[in-house]
């Protein structure tokens, strides 16, 4: 691909490929840094003069995936191998809650309200949002 390319030719360029839709994608990011960067530019280039043919492609298509979660039975595993009592705590939390461990890493004492097992986190975008945990979590 050269400077005087139609945006025809990289939709044709991205179908050949062989990758998955996410590496069609890193193609398409890349090509657009390049030719948004290009074009952005008063370079000595002589460029196209239908103008950027980025511009003219639609981004590939990238699949949401959802991830496997793990079992009852490995979370118990995970809370029996922790050394100590902190450990399990905290590994049962996030098991529970689905909280990100910087958001567990914010928790205070008060933040706990035992009797309705939430616990207060501050979490992305300095937002405040109470996360629920179970009996189990409750027990130890």
């Amino acid at each position: 691909m050269g400077l005087n390319v139609s945006g025809q030719e990289i939709i044709a360029f991205l179908d050949s490929l062989t990758c998955t839709n996410g590496g069609k994608h890193s193609y398409f990011r890349a090509l657009g840094v390049f030719y948004n960067r290009l074009y952005s530019q008063k370079s000595g280039y002589r460029l196209n003069p239908q103008g950027n043919p980025i511009l003219l492609v639609q981004a590939p298509k990238v699949e949401k995936r959802i991830l496997p979660s793990v079992t009852d039975k490995q979370v118990e595993e995970l809370i029996e191998s922790a050394e100590n009592l902190r450990g399990k705590c905290m590994i049962s939390l996030l098991a529970d809650s689905g909280i990100r461990l910087s958001e567990m890493c914010g928790i205070k004492r008060e933040d706990i309200n035992w009797d309705n097992r939430t616990v207060a986190i501050i979490g992305k975008g300095n937002k405040q949002r109470r996360a629920p945990f179970t009996q189990r979590t409750d027990m130890l």
